[in-house]
């Protein structure tokens, strides 16, 4: 998707931008697209209207620097203009049904991005209450539905606890040998 995205970006850069924010971010569609100006704030985004009120959403240096590439124009104005048209960029379906057709992603769908985003957090072993407020969610469920872990990461998580288990019971007290499993003991229920 990124070399479909920076070649539109040529021919359509403020429909390249929506997207590369939306995967930078995970915010909703509707955050990005009615996006003014005013909203913009260093490395933030105070939101005045998200889908659960007011909120923060905190900006990555890329983030930060795709916002500085933008013309800015006066606080109340959005920040996807497009002087052509003179008027906002608010509809971007059939541009991202022309990223999916290219980049071959036929069932990616826009809000899978935001379901991205929580994931890679999740794989990066950010906690399901960081991951919650970065994606300006008012309760955990909802973030656990976001943030889809595969196996590897599990994997990986159970071998790194076990081995820090194993190692805090040093040698003499490992589980090797001293389990009611182990096979060289003879087991009896009574």
């Amino acid at each position: 998707m990124g070399e479909v995205l920076s070649q539109k970006t040529r021919t359509q850069p403020l429909h390249s931008a929506i997207i590369y924010l939306l995967l930078l971010t995970g915010c909703r569609l509707s955050e990005i697209v009615d996006l003014t100006w005013s909203e913009v704030k260093g490395g933030r985004l105070l939101l005045h209207d998200s889908k659960t009120g007011p909120r923060t959403v905190w900006l990555g240096d890329e983030a930060r620097m795709l916002l500085t590439s933008l013309e800015r124009r006066g606080g109340g104005d959005p920040v996807f203009w497009n002087k052509l048209t003179r008027r906002p960029v608010r509809c971007i379906s059939q541009f991202w049904r022309d990223v999916k057709v290219e980049a071959n992603l036929p069932g990616v769908r826009l809000h899978d991005l935001r379901h991205s985003f929580a994931s890679h957090a999740a794989a990066r072993s950010e906690t399901l209450p960081m991951i919650g407020k970065l994606l300006g969610h008012a309760k955990l469920q909802t973030t656990s539905r976001y943030a889809h872990l595969d196996d590897g990461h599990v994997l990986d998580a159970a071998e790194r606890i076990g081995c820090l288990l194993a190692d805090m019971m040093g040698e003499d007290h490992s589980l090797n040998g001293n389990t009611m499993y182990d096979t060289r003991l003879a087991i009896h229920d009574r």
